[in-house]
């Protein structure tokens, strides 16, 4: 049956590849099923992702030079600097957990993978699933013959022309199960929610599945739990024995040898091992607990575990299996369960490898029930630089872990073994959960004020902030490296060690790897600023606060990027300076010195995060505290500044994110930035008081620049503001000409360009940087053109993000103008890029949105998980202000 089936899988991808090459919109949009009206399952908003069940598409594979992984090559370490080599992955789904908690996908199989435990143990997420986690239902209408069907399908299996195309392949469910075949359910996904209907039954079965992602919440976004609700509706004539059960196994949160880099050292693998398991009843919640302990286990795995657990409602009621052998087909646990719905209420073996947890119940014709089930996990420690560095995540503070003054965990506070007690808190305040989920999410994800496209883009990108290498720390367990400016590695030798209850928090720039992946930089940051700060401001005021210190302790006195990733170092604890690296993550660590410091943008976005933060949330006090940061990185900007001159100079290599493209002289782009910094550096100044002179100077250097910036940059006879003042784009136009201002108008200082001018370069030119593929479909506007000028099918390419940034711009400017068109414009582009990213199954892009793709075509691409797509939220804000209770 294993083969028959999975031949059946490949003949269905086959055609539907085939269908792709001929019509890649019509296969678009065939992917994107009808609501299934006829049957009573969970309602899905009009925004979500919706995919058939299984129905994963082989994906692209751009022609030679492009690396060919995705023909299954071997990568090389050119292939690494773009991003997991660089390939998209079709068929990745909802990341369930919380914030910095670990987290896997349940993917579009249906399926539970890829994982991402945090840590820095790899540079991408584990391409892999656990075969033994799955849903099952066993259905009986009056004496019929029951059906029995797992809640999954198999995974894809890809082979290329030069062999298996591992990134793109994961397992399937284990062989004794009667799984689902492609195409007998619907998918959905608008984060946190992910949907799945089940067509083979005759009663109408479906599920929602959620992690507590609360905005402005610290406890429900940080736990590591998962809901599943398995809605029942029966609408037969005849009365229908239901049973759900749920299979888990005693899974690793990471596995050794998934590091895709092959630049980077692999770090250590997780030991884990010590299984034990019991069966858990307490106030209506019935579990089975998975835990390892043994001395051996590493830190990432010391006294884990894992709890699925069930509450059922009047008229269910629950049997289990606290052990069957997760190592085997499977058939153990399936055979009592297909026999009557139920399990024995023991082990059926002793290695604990496994467990189980069924719900029965009986449903009179026209009856409806949901029965909710939980799945929480317990691995409250994250180790970095080989261990040399361990936190306690962060959710492990509300179940114990206490934190002395300097934010370092106090030994023995933690009880471990508290999966059970996630679990059942979870499941005793279900609904409480819900609608505070729903209190944020439903305005954004129904309100039709927003083009449908743009919300399917902005709330399923959210869901980097707990995949993407995501870290939240609940207090420094142990750390073993001499921290940056810091003199030893004893206590409260750390970034946030003076400012008690700090709680630092990081993301990678891209989860899928590539070297600037390997940690969180504010150049990339700053785009998905509205998210962060209007959404879930807690996760950055201790980060926004450490690096505000670093600035005081760099010798340059530049701030740092402090989430990093270097072979002996450690986040907030060693970061890129002078004695580490001359150049890390985004900034540059050496002296100033006009066209020669690098990432010339990262000093004015810390300034304009540390101002922000403030505005948007009301705090003072912080901004008081990251004053004297400011004031050094004016200094250092302004020691970009030749003598007799008023603006920067960048430097001829990586003088910014569009480090592609040669900047010679003073740049646009860092210009306007550092008009911005001056800006909010002035704000901050006037609010605070008591250094008038000071101030007054920046007055006196803000309105030189900005007669320099317009004089230098504003081509009058074109009527458009050109990228640099001198070099080979020094008369192109460029995409994210207004990305300061745009910053400006959106927390309320003021213009820093001619408003006449920003308005005349969008009314007459912004089109000309527009690109479409081969389908005539628009994919987004190149980054830098000459207006007037015949495009060709390559350019600088189509930075994603930066699409998002400018259709922004578009719509707030077309709402200052009232020019229609503008607003309209700013629609069409970000709609293009999300209908790629997100609609375009053939690309593979959803939950791995890429940075960039080519200008004539999507197939080649760059960074994969790319997080400067959060961007998507400034347009989401210039439509209508994002408000949370």
């Amino acid at each position: 049956m294993k083969g028959v089936r999975r031949r059946a899988v490949q003949r269905v991808l086959a055609g539907l590849a085939a269908v792709a090459v001929a019509v890649p919109l019509v296969a678009a949009v065939r992917q994107q099923p009808a609501a299934a009206a006829a049957r009573d399952y969970f309602p899905v908003p009009d925004a979500a992702l919706v995919r058939p069940l299984g129905v994963i598409d082989p994906g692209t594979c751009a022609p030679p030079p492009a690396a060919q992984v995705c023909q299954g090559a071997s990568p090389n370490a050119w292939d690494a600097i773009y991003g997991n080599f660089p390939i998209s992955v079709p068929g990745l789904g909802i990341p369930v957990g919380g914030v910095g908690a670990g987290s896997f996908m349940i993917n579009q199989a249906g399926t539970f993978g890829p994982w991402n435990f945090g840590g820095q143990q790899g540079s991408s997420w584990e391409t892999r699933i656990a075969p033994q986690a799955a849903f099952h239902v066993r259905e009986q209408l009056g004496t019929q013959t029951p059906t029995v069907r797992t809640l999954a399908t198999d995974g894809p299996q890809r082979v290329g022309t030069q062999g298996p195309v591992a990134p793109r392949s994961w397992g399937s469910p284990l062989p004794a199960w009667n799984e689902l075949q492609p195409g007998e359910g619907d998918y959905a996904a608008l984060y946190p929610f992910g949907w799945m209907n089940y067509k083979p039954f005759k009663t109408d079965v479906s599920m929602r599945f959620f992690s507590p992602i609360v905005a402005k919440e610290d406890r429900r976004t940080s736990l590591p739990v998962v809901y599943f609700d398995v809605r029942i509706a029966n609408h037969t004539s005849q009365r229908a024995d239901m049973s759900v059960m749920f299979t888990m196994p005693n899974a690793p949160g990471h596995v050794a040898g998934t590091r895709t880099d092959p630049t980077v050292e692999q770090g250590p693998a997780s030991v884990r091992k010590g299984f034990s398991s019991r069966h858990r009843q307490l106030g209506g919640v019935e579990a089975v607990t998975l835990s390892a302990d043994d001395p051996g286990n590493t830190p990432d795995a010391t006294k884990s575990e894992w709890t699925l657990a069930a509450m059922p409602a009047r008229g269910q009621k629950v049997s289990y299996t606290t052990s069957w052998n997760g190592a085997g087909d499977g058939a153990d646990v399936y055979a009592p369960f297909s026999a009557s719905g139920k399990l024995p209420d023991k082990a059926l073996d002793d290695s604990a490898s496994a467990g189980a947890v069924s719900v029965s119940v009986k449903l009179a014709p026209g009856e409806v029930t949901t029965v909710p089930f939980a799945l929480a996990w317990d691995f409250p420690q994250v180790g970095f630089a080989n261990n040399q560095t361990v936190w306690m995540r962060r959710y492990t503070n509300f179940y114990g872990a206490k934190e002395n003054p300097q934010n370092e965990y106090i030994p023995g506070s933690y009880p471990f073994h508290q999966s059970f007690a996630i679990a059942r808190d979870a499941l005793w305040c279900r609904d409480a959960a819900l609608r505070a989920v729903e209190g944020w999410w439903k305005p954004l994800a129904t309100d039709p004020v927003y083009p449908k496209v743009v919300r399917t883009s902005a709330l399923n990108e959210l869901s980097m902030l707990v995949f993407n290498n995501s870290f939240w720390e609940g207090g420094l367990v142990s750390n073993s490296i001499v921290p940056t400016s810091f003199s030893s590695a004893g206590p409260g030798q750390h970034l946030g060690a003076s400012r008690p209850g700090t709680h630092l928090f990081g993301v990678q720039d891209t989860g899928a790897g590539g070297l600037s992946g390997m940690g969180r930089t504010t150049d990339i940051q700053t785009y998905g600023y509205n998210a962060y700060l209007r959404l879930f401001p807690n996760l950055l005021e201790g980060t926004l606060a450490a690096s505000a210190e670093a600035t005081e302790r760099a010798f340059n006195r530049n701030a740092p990027d402090l989430y990093v990733s270097t072979q002996d170092g450690s986040p907030f604890i060693k970061w890129g300076n002078a004695q580490d690296a001359p150049i890390q993550g985004g900034t540059d660590s050496r002296p100033p010195k006009p066209g020669v410091t690098q990432w010339g943008d990262s000093p004015s976005k810390f300034i304009f995060h540390w101002y922000a933060y403030s505005k948007l949330t009301g705090d003072q006090d912080f901004l008081r505290e990251t004053w004297p940061a400011m004031k050094h990185e004016i200094s250092f900007l302004q020691a970009l500044i030749p003598p007799g001159t008023h603006l920067p100079v960048d430097s001829t290599s990586f003088a910014n994110i569009y480090n592609g493209l040669p900047q010679t002289g003073a740049g646009l782009y860092n210009s306007q930035l550092y008009l911005l910094a001056l800006s909010a550096a002035i704000a901050s100044g006037d609010q605070l008081g008591g250094e008038a002179s000071y101030v007054a100077r920046l007055r006196a250097d803000l309105a030189a620049a900005k007669t320099e910036f317009e004089a230098v940059f504003w081509n009058a006879e074109k009527g458009y503001y050109r990228f640099t003042s001198s070099g080979p784009y020094a008369d192109h136009m460029f995409l994210d000409a207004f990305f300061a201002q745009h910053l400006a108008e959106d927390v309320g200082l003021p213009d820093i360009v001619d408003k006449a001018r920003h308005a005349q370069q969008l009314a007459r030119h912004h089109s000309a940087l527009r690109r479409y593929n081969a389908d005539g479909e628009l994919i987004g506007s190149t980054t830098v053109a000459i207006p007037g000028a015949q495009p060709g099918t390559t350019g600088p390419g189509i930075n994603t993000g930066t699409n998002y940034l400018a259709a922004a711009d578009l719509y707030r400017t077309g709402t200052h103008t009232r020019d229609p068109n503008l607003k309209r414009s700013g629609v069409e582009l970000a709609s293009a890029i999300a209908h790629q990213t997100w609609f375009r199954s053939d690309n593979g892009f959803a939950f791995n949105p890429p940075n960039f793709w080519t200008d004539g075509s999507t197939h080649q691409y760059y960074y994969p998980a790319y997080s400067q797509v959060m961007g998507v939220w400034d347009l989401m804000h210039a439509i209508k202000p994002i408000t949370t209770s």
